[in-house]
């Protein structure tokens, strides 16, 4: 059964919900953009850019070096900035990263610690409102994929995906395609895993401790 399709406006709750992509009168919550409502009454937002907020996990490309650190691109119209003095690894242009944001100012400048340099790999966009979806319940999409696809990927808040070069790639791609497109459906995750066993001819097992929605 699909989702309910929730347009701009329309009320998701009572009361005042601190959640992105709504606003409140104080007495109701309503969405601010196009999202989908699910069984449980959990309210997922379909067309957003993504803001950056403080304790988000983020995959990035660093695009410059200064004295004082390095600038990296998070998929934000600024660039994200990683101080020298908060990390031990030394980095190169080119380098993907894994971060957490330190604080945002009231214009927008990010700041990075908790970095981590990924291994070579691809580097590809995902809906930062979908992001919910590709990583599922209890990572349930997320460990689906790694089983299937082999290597390691990471899901960034931003909409950055980073997939190692030992993966299946091409798998990796078809599959979170797919999940781009059915994002607002039920049961994606075992629509997903049918169209791995397809593809590969295997059937695996998820890793116990990960769930199907």
């Amino acid at each position: 059964m699909d989702k309910k399709i929730i347009l701009p406006g329309a009320k998701i709750s009572d009361g005042r919900l601190n959640i992105p992509n709504t606003y409140s009168d104080g007495t109701a919550t309503y969405a601010a953009v196009i999202g989908t409502m699910d069984g449980a009454g959990h309210y997922l937002p379909l067309e957003t850019r993504y803001r950056a907020y403080v304790g988000d996990v983020v995959i990035g490309v660093v695009v410059d070096s200064i004295h004082a650190g390095y600038r990296v691109a998070l998929n934000l119209p600024q660039s994200g900035f990683i101080p020298t003095r908060n990390i031990k690894i030394d980095l190169q242009l080119g380098d993907f990263v894994l971060c957490k944001i330190r604080s945002v100012s009231e214009v927008g400048d990010v700041d990075l610690g908790e970095v981590r340099r990924l291994p070579r790999g691809k580097l590809i966009k995902f809906p930062s409102a979908k992001v919910p979806r590709l990583i599922g319940r209890k990572s349930s999409m997320l460990m689906l994929l790694k089983t299937y696809a082999g290597g390691d990927l990471m899901v960034g808040n931003n909409g950055y995906v980073w997939l190692s070069d030992k993966s299946n790639i091409p798998l990796l791609l078809k599959a979170i395609s797919h999940i781009e497109r059915k994002a607002h459906k039920s049961g994606l995750t075992d629509e997903i895993a049918n169209l791995l066993k397809e593809e590969t001819g295997l059937d695996l097992p998820v890793p116990q401790g990960e769930t199907y929605e």
